[in-house]
């Protein structure tokens, strides 16, 4: 019988909204798909005013991204129900070795947080349909089903420089922000 070893222990993560200089290492640690330039996108609607791009950094290193839409989330499904609730988008953590080690809820608490003091109640994110580890830890730490259902829809440039439509099936879940720690109830 064969044992998996622990994963090596990381150092303590830190999170804040990403910086100019941050977008080298991010496209080397956790590249962008095919010819995206994802990392500087985000940037740039942070720059705008539009988002809050947040990084997470274990020694010195980047480890995970997520992002919070101040304008909510583009599907009219989401629009017509949620109006001016701030999206949680585009969490991932990268390598994969490190999934499952609590980055992910820091930065979803730390974009509650910042949701909460900027004075919003609620706070919402879309969940592809497949992705059911991701349903599941959203569940676990306080998001409810809406009932609302939408096609997520974005494009990508792949590795030869061609656009790539994608429409995956999504619902919207949210949490009630208020009080206490984390900015969440």
């Amino acid at each position: 019988m064969t044992t998996t070893p622990p994963p090596a222990p990381i150092g303590p993560v830190l999170i804040r909204p990403a910086r100019a200089a941050d977008l080298e290492p991010l496209e080397r640690h956790l590249p962008s798909p095919g010819r995206t330039r994802r990392h500087a996108a985000r940037f740039d609607r942070q720059e705008r005013g539009l988002s809050t791009f947040l990084t997470a950094w274990a020694d010195g290193v980047p480890v995970g991204t997520a992002q919070i839409l101040w304008q909510g989330c583009a599907a009219p499904e989401v629009q017509a129900r949620f109006p001016g609730c701030p999206e949680l988008n585009g969490l991932g953590i990268w390598p994969p070795e490190l999934r499952s080690r609590g980055i992910g809820t820091a930065l979803i608490r730390a974009a509650e947080e910042r949701v909460h003091a900027a004075g919003h109640a609620l706070i919402g994110l879309g969940v592809d349909d497949d992705n059911h580890r991701a349903t599941a830890l959203y569940l676990r730490i306080g998001y409810r089903e809406t009932g609302c259902r939408y096609l997520d829809r974005y494009a990508f440039l792949d590795a030869d420089g061609v656009r790539q439509e994608v429409a995956d099936p999504a619902r919207f879940l949210v949490r009630e922000l208020g009080p206490g720690t984390g900015g969440a109830t």
